[in-house]
């Protein structure tokens, strides 16, 4: 109870102090893997954590303490942050990939690295929002032979041990947006960290109708290429920025591809457009999963068995009868266990991507990937919808111009209309037939 009333007045305290301050806005997070000027400064020493929740006056001091903590755990996790919305929760996971001759081959591995940490990090926001379903099963069988003779006294003794998990997860997520991604060529390691807030989840749903302040497309586009060529593109995911001016929220949705590499030119242009719209359709695809919500599914266990045997004698192969038993002249030791594990991450995401989607699609400089962001703004769909009514109605008006009658099919004939003479004359040379 203690523990409980402390954390409630250190949240009270650091939620008000916030608010006076500054709201919490992504654009101002700093990527703890990021060694920036902007980093340095960011000043982390009234930074706690009260049962397992990182707390700061400062929210992007708390998201970066809790961003390098789990960096330095080496491992996949979660931390509970308290930012100025409420509570935040922020998500790590990561993969591996491997390096092959083939330049393709490793591009490959790579970016099923990125899915891979993608799947795990949205995985453990699942988990952390909606609980997780666990099932165990543990058996232990022990056995013993033994014989006693006059002379001998042996026996036989055998313990076998099976032990069985599945867990799964199962929920629908949205509102989340990527943080941070990370590829370490020397470890041939990725890492993908996703946050969800109560902002983040505010700021990705669709405004359009309730729309008061708008933005100019230009303005919309420049800043969005403004901040991506400031910060990093990821492969997955998405972002929201807030326009300064109008405080109107833009959602970027994230998609790539690799481009492959072939000797053929005809062939390499065909691969290419391919990279492009697999990057185009993965990146409204992921504008879809942060706005409109996604499935996540996990299943995981293991199975484990043991055994563990102690003879001092054996039977012949074709008799178990004790009286036929031989005594081995030195004990004979028997260990052996298996362990068998599977997982399998699974993610749905389908709807109709708002009007007014532009989608842009960018060249790695490297030329290793094709990148896509997929835009919606507020503004971008208002204009959208409103050309598609000026359309409608032209179409409507078109449809009702001119005069209309039935068609005549009988009457018509005369002898003083146009019949001018048709194509006439020799087609062939006589010399030549």
């Amino acid at each position: 109870m203690f523990k409980q009333t402390l954390l409630s007045l250190l949240l009270a305290a650091t939620f008000n102090t916030a608010h006076a301050s500054v709201d919490f806005d992504l654009d101002d997070l700093v990527p703890a893997t990021s060694a920036t000027e902007e980093t340095q400064t960011v000043d982390t020493s009234d930074v706690k954590e009260v049962d397992d929740v990182i707390i700061a006056d400062d929210p992007k001091a708390a998201v970066l303490v809790a961003h390098q903590s789990l960096i330095e755990d080496e491992g996949d996790g979660v931390k509970m942050i308290a930012v100025s919305s409420g509570v935040g929760i922020l998500s790590t996971g990561s993969g591996s990939y491997e390096t092959y001759e083939n330049r393709n081959a490793t591009l490959l591995s790579k970016r099923a690295a990125y899915m891979k940490a993608f799947q795990i990090a949205k995985k453990q926001l699942v988990e952390n929002m909606e609980g997780m379903q666990n099932m165990c099963a543990t058996a232990v069988n022990e056995t013993m032979d033994a014989i006693d003779t006059a002379t001998d006294s042996v026996a036989n003794t055998t313990s076998m041990m099976s032990d069985n998990c599945a867990e799964s997860v199962k929920g629908a997520l949205a509102g989340y947006v990527t943080f941070d991604v990370y590829d370490d060529p020397a470890e041939k390691l990725v890492r993908v960290s996703l946050i969800s807030t109560p902002k983040t989840r505010e700021q990705t749903k669709r405004k359009v109708g309730a729309l008061t302040q708008t933005t100019e497309p230009n303005a919309i586009f420049k800043q969005i290429i403004g901040d991506l060529q400031a910060g990093v593109m990821p492969p997955v995911g998405a972002k929201v920025i807030t326009n300064p001016e109008t405080g109107e929220s833009f959602v970027l949705g994230f998609g790539s591809s690799i481009i492959r590499d072939n000797k053929n030119k005809s062939v390499q242009r065909k691969l290419l457009a391919m990279s492009k719209s697999q990057a185009q359709a993965k990146a409204r695809n992921g504008l879809i999963a942060v706005m409109q919500g996604e499935e996540v599914y996990w299943e995981g266990g293991f199975s484990e068995n043991q055994l563990e045997k102690n003879e001092q004698f054996s039977y012949p192969e074709d008799s178990i009868n004790p009286a036929d038993a031989t005594a081995l002249a030195e004990d004979k030791h028997t260990f052996m266990n298996n362990m068998k594990s599977a997982e399998s991450y699974k993610s749905f995401a389908a709807g109709k991507v708002p009007p007014g989607v532009s989608v842009k699609t960018f060249k790695s400089s490297d030329g290793d990937w094709m990148l896509a962001v997929a835009v919606y703004a507020p503004s971008l769909e208002a204009a959208a919808k409103q050309a598609a009514a000026e359309n409608k109605q032209r179409v409507r008006e078109g449809k009702n111009t001119g005069t209309a009658h039935k068609v005549g099919t009988t009457g018509g004939l005369t002898e003083g209309g146009n019949n001018a003479q048709g194509p006439s004359g020799q087609v062939s040379n006589v010399s030549d037939l």
